[in-house]
């Protein structure tokens, strides 16, 4: 009796370690602009205060605009919450870039694999978004704000994020999806494949360096937009977690960065930016 009381012992010890969980692989649920393959855990609520200036340099920039704190860019405020701790929702609303102002946005994010010690490699999630902008409509017909009807102004996109945690200091990211937006300018594509990658290094337990970029791959003839670039810095401070970003997108949701990019890093169209999430258990 004592061995088989042994023995299913050691049996559920290394079941356990088997399966012993790789979290934080990146520290919030975006990487910069975009999601990271992080959840929030069941009943956690996520407020989210985002903002980007203008341009730091370029024709917009400079000290006219005291490099780009003068103009915003764009402005998002959103809560995120664990349904449970493979399922989160999240609402959004964005001030919005070009065409797209005033924007709703919305999103589901489901986890499909966690890394495990000694399983599964990578953590993959599931993001499925929206935004829907509530401006009036154009009155110009080759604008991609001129809506007939409310299911014109919708943007969807669906992605596949893959991540691994490599060790307490570095972890990597890549990501592939599509964007559609039901109504876009005469001479743009409606649909965009894309595909992406990301990195995070910590120096220390509250400050590390994030890169964030992302390709799209079936651009209109003539096309006019640029992949968006990332790179960040993150300051961790317990229940907060402050991000500065750099980067040529404008927009600060998916749904609005991915196909709405012109800027140019080599031209200084690029911006400051930052956020701030603060968690709470309800």
């Amino acid at each position: 009796m004592k061995i088989f009381t042994l023995f299913i012992l050691t049996t559920s010890i290394l079941n356990a370690y088997a399966q012993e969980k790789i979290w934080d692989t990146f520290e919030g649920t975006r990487v910069l602009n975009n999601h990271s393959t992080d959840m929030l855990y069941k009943k956690d609520l996520e407020f989210i205060v985002a903002h980007k200036f203008g341009d730091l340099a370029g024709a917009n920039g400079g000290v006219k605009t005291f490099f780009g704190l003068d103009n915003s860019s764009d402005i998002r405020i959103a809560f995120e919450y664990g349904v449970t701790n493979n399922l989160n929702i999240g609402i959004g609303r964005n001030k919005g870039v070009n065409q797209q102002t005033q924007v709703l946005d919305g999103y589901l994010k489901y986890r499909l694999l966690q890394q495990e010690k000694n399983g599964s490699a990578i953590s993959l999630t599931y993001v499925s978004s929206l935004a829907a902008p509530y401006r009036k409509a154009a009155s110009d017909s080759t604008s991609s704000a001129f809506y007939t009807n409310n299911l014109q102004r919708l943007i969807f996109t669906n992605q596949i994020i893959a991540a691994r945690k490599v060790n307490s200091k570095m972890s990597i990211l890549v990501n592939v999806g599509y964007n559609h937006r039901n109504l876009v300018a005469y001479d743009d594509v409606n649909g965009l494949f894309f595909t992406g990658g990301a990195l995070r290094y910590r120096f220390t337990q509250t400050f590390g360096v994030l890169i964030e970029y992302n390709h799209l791959w079936n651009l209109a003839p003539n096309a006019k937009q640029t992949d968006p670039l990332a790179i960040g810095i993150e300051i961790i401070t317990g229940g907060h977690n402050f991000t500065i970003v750099y980067s040529n997108s404008r927009a600060l949701n998916e749904n609005l960065f991915l196909p709405n990019t012109y800027s140019k890093w080599l031209n200084g169209e690029f911006r400051i930016g930052f956020s701030i999430n603060r968690r709470f258990k309800i």
